[in-house]
């Protein structure tokens, strides 16, 4: 069954707040005796519709290798090269070859200059070693010269003994 106008702006919506009711209101439907929330589930437990979300979370979702190539870019510095010599970014440059990722942050100044931030090279290296395994984040417990950590004096104690005085 092919989705309404409505429907499929109901998808559009539910996507945008993730919440079924307020996108039923966004949508347009009318209460008609029906609560936002009923004509939201409703929408929802439509095999349709539900097959349309799918496919538009899947289009948007970000896959393992893009996530990895914009830590490679923001590791790499790639902002560089898009530096001036008297220390200004830009911006226009990256954005229109689609570096926009780059940045972290923008905002003015009082003097009316605008202020970019870029992620930081460093943390990007330190998310992509440890993805290749190169850094880890464990902790070894090692006994005297290496060896296993010893443990002595185990002690057996049954329900009947718990409210015994130890000795």
């Amino acid at each position: 069954m092919a989705l309404s106008q409505k429907q499929r702006k109901f998808v559009e919506e539910y996507l945008i707040c993730w919440c079924g009711a307020e996108a039923a209101r966004r949508a347009g439907y009318s209460a008609r005796g029906h609560s936002a929330w009923t004509n939201g589930y409703r929408q929802l437990k439509s095999d349709d519709v539900q097959a349309l979300i799918r496919q538009r979370i899947a289009e948007k979702a970000m896959a393992a290798d893009e996530v990895l190539l914009r830590l490679a870019e923001q590791a790499r510095g790639e902002q560089e090269a898009y530096l001036r010599e008297d220390g200004t970014v830009d911006l226009g440059r990256l954005l229109a070859d689609g570096k926009g990722h780059l940045v972290k942050a923008t905002k003015w100044d009082r003097m009316g200059n605008l202020l970019i931030e870029f992620y930081d090279a460093q943390a990007a290296l330190a998310l992509l070693g440890r993805h290749l395994g190169l850094l880890k984040d464990q902790v070894e417990h090692s006994g005297p010269n290496g060896g296993p950590i010893p443990v002595k004096g185990y002690v057996t104690v049954s329900p009947d003994d718990w409210d015994a005085e130890a000795p």
